[in-house]
């Protein structure tokens, strides 16, 4: 197992102390944050589309860290109504364009895959429809890693937060340049138990992201909250997975939680303690 953080743990760090905290920290990887969309949105200070993508190759080339992914929030869950016949083929793109573009800086700088969602299904719409919906424009996004050593990363998310949603999405697109990742904080709120629903995924799954929730709903420290993160990595372990754990702490989302360097740091130790290695290896 390998062993990275996602940046919305340090959204207000820039590339360049990223990638010299990474090394410091004992990391292997980052997950690089694109800067999310919408009004009052925070821009993230290491966002990798923002970036000069020979620059940012270099940055972390030279600092020892692998670029893990380009974690953007694409998604493929918006439906067109009423459908309009001139707007048929532009439903179909949905998410597509964007997905090519983050695929494009990832060969450029390295990273081996770029992160999407699924999403969440609109009310009112038999599920099969808007799964269908969602892997015909996930199908087309992966098509445009083709020529490119990056894959596409589905993350479980909204309505495929459980396994077998996830793998329902997946296995529908059927494309080689399609990978998964599960995170376990969502599964868990969705209700699922993360250590018995992984093992499904085990052949598909590239990255595994963890993080932890208090008994008040927010952030906690890693193995301090109620998710069974250590019983999961023992477990991914114990089963022979060699892919990346992301280590996710959401100060993004959540500003109010102040400095994190010590929480990043804490993490790693964690984290390679429970897959039996030491820090940095």
């Amino acid at each position: 197992m390998k062993i990275a953080f996602s940046t919305v743990g340090c959204p207000e760090l820039s590339l360049e102390q990223v990638a010299r905290s990474a090394s410091d920290w004992g990391y292997q990887g980052v997950e690089l944050r694109v800067s999310p969309d919408g009004v009052g949105a925070t821009a993230v200070g290491s966002d990798p589309m923002r970036a000069d993508a020979e620059t940012m190759h270099d940055l972390f080339e030279d600092a020892g860290v692998d670029l893990v992914s380009l974690a953007t929030g694409v998604r493929f869950d918006k439906s067109v109504w009423p459908p309009v016949v001139g707007r048929l083929f532009q439903s179909e793109e949905i998410g597509v364009g964007e997905t090519k573009a983050a695929v494009e800086q990832a060969a450029e700088s390295g990273a081996f895959y770029v992160r999407v969602f699924g999403h969440q299904l609109p009310g009112g719409e038999p599920r099969a429809w808007g799964v269908r919906r969602v892997s015909d424009r996930l199908a087309l996004a992966a098509q445009t890693a083709r020529n490119t050593s990056v894959r596409v990363l589905i993350e479980n998310s909204g309505s495929f937060a459980r396994a077998s949603e996830l793998a329902e999405a997946h296995g529908l697109v059927n494309s080689p340049f399609l990978a998964m990742a599960y995170n376990i904080v969502p599964a868990w709120m969705a209700g699922e138990d993360p250590v018995e629903a992984c093992g499904a995924l085990m052949d598909n799954l590239a990255v595994v992201k963890v993080g932890d929730v208090g008994e008040d709903g927010r952030p906690a420290l890693l193995g301090a909250g109620r998710l069974p993160v250590e019983r999961f990595v023992r477990t991914l372990r114990d089963r022979g997975y060699r892919g990346w754990i992301v280590y996710e702490y959401p100060k993004l989302w959540r500003p109010e939680v102040g400095e994190t360097g010590g929480v990043l740091r804490e993490a790693a130790e964690r984290l390679y303690g429970w897959a039996g290695a030491p820090v940095g290896v």
